[in-house]
Order: C-alpha cells, then structure tokens, then sequence
C-alpha cells in the first residue's frame, strides 16, 4: 500500500471514530444482498407464521415474507402439475393476481415480522381429482423488483373442492 493510501485510510478511520462520518456510509446496505423473499402456502385458519402448507382446500393463502423495499407489484399464476394435469382444467376465481409486496424493507424475513402481503385464493377445478390426493397445483410468482431470481415456486395440493366438476 502507498504512503498516500496509508495516510488517507488512517484519516478515514480517525473520522469515523470520532462520529464524523456516520456509519451508514461506509458500506451499509439496506438488506442482505441475493434472492431476498420467500412465499408460502397457508390453509384456513390464516395466520402470518412463515410455514407452508402443503395440502390446502380450495380456498387459501398466498404469503409473502422477506421481500426488498420497492418491489412493487408481484405476478401470480396457477397451473395444474401431473398427476392432475390432463383432461384437468384450474380457474382463478377470487384473489388479486397482481399484488403489492414491496410496502417495507426485507427485515424479518424468516418470521411473523417479515411479512409482506397476504393473499387470499380460491380456486375452481374441472375433471376429476386425484382419488387420495386432489389436485396437484403450482405456483409461480415473478416479483420484477426483487434482487437477484425473482421467481419463486410451490407447488402444493388441493382437495375438497366441492362442485368442481
């Protein structure tokens, strides 16, 4: 390191000790940088805890945990996945398909603290479901705004879905 490098961070250093330079500067990000978010499936009765849900009814939640500020509007959509995929068809009936989730900061991601957005679904099939199963379904949610991959999967089950015929 040169002798003008060594002087200009021994300075920088002597500034900051002192308070001259807040700390917020030197380096600080407003969240981890990489894929910040997550989204999980939540059955009825909704709640904020980042689990998932795996099989749910046909009305359910999307939730969204740990996304950036300024994200902005998510993009949702539904399809079927084998077992349940042919002779099938899968409706959106209720539920915005484009919401809002970047309101707040990422902090709190793993947590009820970190939540972002809630989404309420319903959904309405026709064919006839797997005998034991349901209806096999993904998930897929494009955040544009997010850092890094902004898409995020789940694919879950669904069953008891009376008058889906």
């Amino acid at each position: 390191m040169s002798r003008t490098s060594r002087i200009l961070l021994a300075g920088a250093t002597v500034a900051l000790a002192a308070g001259l330079v807040p700390l917020a500067t030197v380096g600080a990000t407003v969240g981890p940088a990489g894929n910040n978010g997550t989204v999980k499936i939540d059955g009825v009765d909704f709640d904020t805890a980042p689990d998932n849900e795996p099989h749910v009814g046909c009305v359910f939640q999307v939730d969204w945990y740990g996304f950036d500020a300024g994200v902005g509007d998510a993009s949702v959509n539904f399809d079927l996945q084998a077992p349940t995929l042919a002779g099938r068809t899968l409706k959106v009936t209720s539920g915005d398909l484009t919401p809002n989730i970047g309101e707040d900061n990422n902090a709190g991601g793993g947590s009820e603290a970190g939540i972002d957005h809630q989404e309420t679904y319903r959904l309405l099939f026709t064919g006839a479901p797997h005998p034991i199963q349901g209806y096999h379904v993904k998930l897929t949610v494009n955040n544009p705004g997010s850092i890094g991959a902004d898409v995020k999967h789940k694919v879950f089950w669904v069953t008891g879905c009376s008058g889906s015929n």
